[in-house]
């Protein structure tokens, strides 16, 4: 287990630090040695953490500078080795209090804020001179990559270690405090990847990871104290760095994280902007270094194509508790550090959130950061000192959140027309689609949000000189977000407004395909209603296949409804408006089915002008030739295929897939030409055991880069389903018949006659033409 090698051997690289680490590595590593068989093979993880508090509690400084080494190392692991995977020590609380195992319980007491490991960091703190060294060949490349180019940077730049021979960085030489919480967050990096169709979770249930995260953000960003208020006071200087080590800064001030800070109120009272360096201190370090790995890990590192269910449950938590930690600068604005920290990470925020808004799975998991985005737009719900947010006037907003939202203006517009453009290209008549498209518009309906950034738009075009420092904060913010070519696009410009538009279409027909089906529900429950017990018995359901019950229906209307009046209240809140488009006819709405071009008519809640949208589609449908058709079904994958509904058994479902594969192999060319002949046997076997040929719809991504699809026809040819056995209704029928041909001789008479009566009715069908071949041609959109 302990199979790294010594931290002494990474400080002969520059020399400096030869003398005293030969005198303590053969007592360090003796130590070691012997508590390594001991740690690693007899004893399990609650043993071996008694006997490295012991260890903690009653060795030397020699002994523990190695045995702090090689406890961390087992702790998190070396690589892809997770080492006592924390994540995968599940806690459970009710009401607040711990009712945990005995293991997970001895694992939190031992690394939380006040357990013997802090005890241990705060115990090889006294020296200066003693130094843990992280190399680059053991993070992930994209950690690696941004250290190796942190040449003058704030933090890493006075702390990068190098090659004598190459002048290259090689890894970071960190205190123990700075080592211990370097490896801590890295090891958010490792969280398992967990399956975005699993959600099912226990919510009295949380992991010992997640456990100590919230500890350490409540304990070094305290809420109700000062962070130079942690204990214990450190007496000793902790920042000087290694001694003749190389700098590769440009700046004497070696010690700060971020370029420049710029106080609230100086904005806010129209007062000279005071631009200066922070530094940090002996009392503030720790508080800062925690926020500065946990952003500069957690958000510029967590870049992949498949994204960490449990990291990102733990970002928003650490976004809110910025929020709260900031917001209460507010009531305390002696407190300097609850004034910035926020400021200093936003833009790693807003970079997380850009690249993920663009590159996340098209699936449900999306809403996830969907809550990240919304909760760090939304400072004022955790302004537990303010008024309800609704409740909060104008001039409020300007005074207390103007300079967040001129921070982060990207957040709140390029970020909104990225949303609106995923929500236009899938489907969302669906129960958590319509939620999530909701909860998004509520959110930008917030009295005088819109105002406020159109306010701040218009005064960073007009470039008035009384607007001088606002617009020098703002540009600053885009160069540092989106780099020095970036050119800011309005909320509201033709292109984005036609988005918009377009996303109110697509609203407006969504509503119709949801009235659509509410419709068949209705009319199917108005027909049992008047029909009798004998005709309920011998007719099935006219929608026995249907996406979702009448209720979710019910909802999914009652939100897509709200979403549009929302909608059209964010677009009517920009006084330069656009007029819509000429041709809405050309526009491309995928992911929407079963709707008719002129339903958009009969939404009584219509965005445009109901006669301007008449003439626009005059020559493209009104004089064109009206046909009254039922609007069908339209699938996206074979209906056998589907999974499960809620009259169905699962296990009938998969057996009639069964069937049908097992027929299709043996007898597909004879049912392709009994679909296709034409005699009087054939002709019922059709009627019969056949399905139809129908045509399913694939919407693809275009390859222009737009984001939207094309939906693509495929034609399914003749086939026998067997999906009608998996219904309650006719596993009901079928045991009624069995029922009474076993008790009651008489009724296999009636019974076989019934069916040979049906079989006659098939026949007379197909002589006179009602039971032709299927014609695959005949199938088309219309």
């Amino acid at each position: 287990m302990f199979s790294y090698p010594p931290v002494s051997s990474a400080h002969t690289v520059d020399g400096s630090f030869d003398g005293y680490h030969v005198a303590v590595a053969p007592t360090s590593l003796r130590m070691v040695s012997s508590g390594n068989s001991r740690w690693s093979s007899s004893h399990s993880l609650t043993e071996r953490i008694r006997l490295m508090s012991t260890y903690i509690e009653e060795e030397n400084e020699n002994d523990l500078y190695a045995l702090f080494y090689e406890i961390v190392t087992e702790i998190f692991g070396r690589g892809n080795c997770q080492g006592w995977e924390l994540d995968k020590l599940r806690l459970k609380k009710f009401d607040d209090q711990k009712y945990i195992s005995r293991e997970q319980n001895i694992v939190f007491n031992f690394l939380c804020s006040s357990g013997n490991i802090f005890k241990l960091c705060y115990k090889l703190l006294s020296n200066s001179l003693i130094k843990f060294t992280i190399y680059f060949s053991d993070l992930p490349i994209e950690l690696q990559q941004k250290l190796e180019r942190s040449y003058g940077q704030s933090y890493y730049g006075s702390r990068l270690l190098f090659n004598l021979d190459s002048n290259l960085p090689i890894g970071l030489s960190l205190n123990s405090f700075e080592y211990y919480m370097f490896n801590f967050a890295l090891y958010g990096l490792k969280l398992a990847v967990d399956d975005f169709s699993n959600y099912h979770v226990d919510l009295h249930e949380t992991s010992v990871y997640k456990s100590l995260c919230l500890d350490y953000f409540g304990y070094f960003l305290p809420l109700q104290n000062f962070a130079s208020m942690i204990q214990p006071q450190l007496t000793f200087n902790v920042l000087s760095s290694v001694p003749n080590q190389k700098q590769y800064t440009r700046t004497s001030k070696l010690l700060n994280f971020i370029k420049k800070d710029v106080a609230y109120n100086d904005l806010s009272n129209d007062k000279a902007v005071s631009s200066s360096w922070v530094l940090t201190s002996e009392a503030t370090w720790r508080s800062e270094l925690v926020s500065f790995y946990f952003a500069d890990i957690w958000l510029s590192c967590n870049i992949s194509s498949v994204p960490s269910i449990n990291l990102t449950k733990l970002i928003r938590c650490f976004i809110k508790h910025l929020h709260i930690y900031s917001n209460l600068a507010k009531h305390q604005p002696q407190d300097n550090l609850k004034s910035i920290l926020l400021a200093r990470h936003s833009i790693k925020i807003y970079q997380y959130l850009s690249y993920y808004m663009d590159c996340w799975p098209q699936d449900f998991s999306f809403r996830l950061l969907l809550e990240n985005w919304l909760c760090f737009i939304q400072p004022w719900r955790y302004d537990n000192l303010s008024n309800q947010q609704y409740s909060i006037t104008e001039n409020e907003m300007n005074d207390k959140w103007r300079v967040f939202i001129t921070r982060n203006l990207l957040c709140y517009t390029k970020l909104f027309y990225f949303a609106i453009k995923r929500f236009t290209c899938i489907d969302i008549c669906s129960p958590r689609y319509s939620v999530m498209v909701f909860r998004l518009l509520k959110v930008f309906t917030h009295p005088y949000l819109i105002k406020i950034i159109l306010d701040i738009e218009h005064m960073y075009i007009s470039n008035h000189q009384s607007h001088k420092k606002w617009n020098l904060l703002m540009s600053e913010c885009f160069i540092e977000a989106e780099g020095p070519l970036f050119k800011y696009e309005l909320m509201f410009s033709e292109e984005r407004t036609q988005e918009y538009k377009l996303f109110c279409l697509k609203l407006h027909k969504s509503l119709d395909h949801v009235t659509t089906e509410l419709n068949r529900f209705q009319e199917d429950k108005k027909n049992r209603n008047n029909s009798s017990m004998l005709e309920l018995i011998l007719s099935p359901k006219k929608n026995n296949i249907s996406d979702y019950t009448l209720s979710e229906w019910e909802d999914i209307q009652k939100h897509l409804n709200s979403s549009l009046t929302l909608m059209e209240q964010i677009i009517n809140t920009n006084v330069t408006s656009d007029p819509m488009m000429g041709n809405l006819s050309a526009w491309s709405v995928s992911g929407i089915s079963g709707i008719s071009n002129s339903s958009i008519f009969n939404n009584s809640h219509s965005l445009f002008n109901r006669s301007n949208m008449v003439k626009t589609f005059k020559s493209n449908t009104l004089n064109s030739s009206l046909r009254s058709s039922n609007v069908a079904k339209e699938w996206e994958i074979d209906p056998d295929y589907l999974e499960a509904l809620s009259y169905e058994n699962y296990f009938l479902v998969e057996l009639s897939k069964f069937l049908r594969n097992t027929v299709e192999c043996y007898l597909n060319s004879h049912i392709q030409q009994l679909s296709s002949k034409n005699n009087l046997l054939a002709g019922v076997i059709r009627q019969a055991l056949l399905r139809e040929p129908m045509k399913i719809f694939s919407y693809e991504p275009r390859n222009d880069g737009s984001g939207r699809r094309v939906r693509t026809p495929k034609i399914l040819p003749p086939t026998i389903s067997f999906r009608w056995i998996a219904s309650y209704f006719n596993v009901t029928w079928i045991l009624f018949l069995l029922t009474l041909i076993l008790f009651f001789n008489n009724c296999r008479f009636w019974i076989g006659l019934f069916y040979a009566i049906r079989i006659i009715y098939y026949c007379l069908k197909y002589l006179f033409g009602y039971a032709q071949p299927f014609k695959i041609d005949d199938y088309h959109e219309n």
